[in-house]
């Protein structure tokens, strides 16, 4: 039990001796400070409660490996909502920015947008919400928790539920098997 206790106080410390250059290091990955910010806390998590795994001599190394691993999820994550994104701003573009000369498209159109619509319509409130401000304003996360008065991590949260449950809603299964 004390071993353990000495191993978190060693990965803790490490965590702020390192910071800075995590710090640095993660600019360059990820070009956000907001994200930097994202990915820093939940590196440091990830190191506390590994902390048991960690090797003495190789410990800033292991932090960085962890950063890294991090920012591929969060880049990831961001990579599986944008296409979801597109797909629901797409469905935002005003009628008058459609090819009406082809009715069939155009039909076809206004069905994907009544079918965005009502799935966003049958969301949480509050994931309406992010996704809306998200697509549709283009605001990034940290201004989107900023303007809700809620943690970063609960508007992350929010928006990979919103995606979840848009995925499964039949109308946009059907979208996208045509």
């Amino acid at each position: 039990m004390a071993h353990d206790v000495e191993i978190r106080r060693l990965v803790e410390q490490a965590c702020v001796e390192f910071e800075r250059d995590l710090r640095a290091f993660l600019t360059g990955l990820l070009r956000d400070p907001h994200l930097v910010d994202d990915v820093f806390q939940k590196t440091v998590i990830k190191a506390i409660e590994a902390s048991a795994a960690v090797n003495r001599e190789t410990i800033r190394g292991w932090l960085f490996q962890i950063a890294v691993n991090e920012a591929r999820e969060l880049k990831r994550t961001m990579s599986r909502q944008g296409r979801l994104q597109r797909a629901v701003w797409e469905s935002f573009s005003p009628a008058a920015e459609l090819d009406t000369e082809d009715g069939l498209s155009y039909a076809m159109s206004v069905e994907e947008d009544a079918a965005i619509q009502n799935a966003l319509a049958r969301l949480d409130e509050n994931y309406r919400e992010v996704v809306m401000r998200r697509v549709q304003k283009g605001q990034t996360f940290a201004v989107i928790a900023s303007e809700m008065q809620q943690p970063l991590g609960t508007v992350l949260t929010w928006m990979r539920r919103a995606l979840i449950e848009l995925r499964e809603m039949n109308e946009l299964r059907r979208l996208s098997d045509d």
